[in-house]
């Protein structure tokens, strides 16, 4: 029977070749996993950040009750509202706030100036067009030195009230334009300095948006608005590979190696091979197996002399009989005949037997010679 059962040996021997390409292939991609991360693993191209920084600008704002109700206290403090009463609070104060962090040192030095903005926009598809602007200064900080972390700071104070008729009034100037009449608090921070290394010198501009109505007026939002940047370098490193491809390699190019070798030398020295009575009876069996439900165990008495015995030479054709005939197939108790009776003819098949049961390959491969 060999080292192998007949089945595998007999699927081996039927895909012999397609078998061998695929161990071969096993054996060529576990090369190429070997090769290319223990012999040539390659470069690869990495980017890898070497400084940032981040800087941020906000506003803060506030309005104190001048004219006291029954539903506000006066000198109450309305603090960080969407929406202030132009009779109860007249005057907005605030403060904005610069602030930077940066990976390395900075020293930078920086001026706030702080204003009042009046305009007239008008908003198009090409754009907003500005009829006229007009600011009006607030505050003004000194020079500041402005380490990472430290943060620069100036107050402002508007009358809204005032503010709405000044807007309205510089519109008159003008003619009545059609844009819209626009109040903003407007800080420009001018900076200069160094800053991760790197030369600074440059101005953010950041708005507070106010909307006066006939008997309110509200703030937009006031921050923070951040600015960041990184720098990076690219850099050439060798390609590294994770544990599976690394080890995953030499495994399957030795096992593919080896298979390959043992299908050849199996094959040459008929390991795989089958005898012709091993085929037969593997032929058999699958038939046997597949026509299971055409037969039926039993007793097969003595017939008469004047009825025609046959036999057939394979299960199949005993099957296509018993199909033809409508009639059952009847296996011996003991499983060396399977016969179909037609009632004047008896059809019959003597199965081969089974390999390693005492008889030779010769008697095997006679045995299903019709009698």
């Amino acid at each position: 029977m060999g080292l192998l059962g007949r089945e595998t040996r007999r699927t081996v021997a039927d895909n012999y070749r397609l078998l061998l390409i695929c161990l071969v292939a096993v054996a060529a991609v576990g090369g190429y996993l070997t090769y290319t991360s223990h012999v040539a693993p390659g470069t690869e191209t990495t980017t890898r950040q070497v400084s940032s920084w981040q800087s941020s600008g906000s506003f803060t704002h506030n309005a104190t009750v001048r004219n006291g109700t029954a539903a506000f206290r006066e000198g109450e403090v309305l603090d960080e509202r969407s929406v202030y009463l132009r009779q109860v609070a007249p005057v907005l104060d605030g403060a904005f706030t610069y602030t930077y962090s940066a990976s390395d040192e900075g020293d930078l030095t920086a001026v706030a100036d702080v204003a009042v903005q009046y305009r007239s926009v008008e908003a198009t598809q090409n754009g907003d067009i500005v009829y006229w602007a007009v600011e009006q200064s607030l505050t003004r900080n000194g020079v500041q030195s402005l380490a990472a972390g430290e943060r620069l700071t100036a107050p402002f104070s508007v009358n809204v009230s005032r503010a709405a008729e000044t807007v309205r009034r510089i519109d008159s100037e003008h003619g009545r334009t059609a844009g819209r009449l626009e109040v903003a608090v407007v800080s420009r921070v001018e900076l200069s300095g160094t800053r991760n290394g790197q030369r600074v010198d440059t101005t953010r501009t950041y708005r507070l948006p106010i909307t006066p109505s006939q008997s309110s007026y509200r703030v937009g939002n006031s921050g923070p608005v951040t600015h960041s940047d990184d720098r990076t370098v690219e850099t050439r490193v060798e390609r590294t590979y994770g544990p599976l491809w690394t080890s995953g390699g030499p495994v399957l190019s030795f096992g593919g190696l080896v298979g390959a070798v043992a299908l050849v030398y199996g094959r040459v020295t008929g390991r795989f091979g089958l005898t012709e009575t091993e085929r037969r009876w593997l032929a058999y069996e699958s038939a046997r197996a597949e026509f299971d439900e055409w037969i039926t165990v039993g007793r097969a008495d003595p017939v008469d002399d004047d009825v025609w015995a046959t036999t057939v030479d394979s299960l199949v054709g005993l099957v296509d009989i018993a199909i033809d005939t409508d009639e059952r197939i009847i296996e011996t108790e003991n499983g060396s005949e399977l016969i179909v009776y037609t009632g004047d003819r008896l059809y019959r098949y003597r199965p081969p037997p089974e390999p390693g049961a005492g008889d030779s390959a010769e008697v095997h491969s006679d045995a299903e010679t019709p009698s």
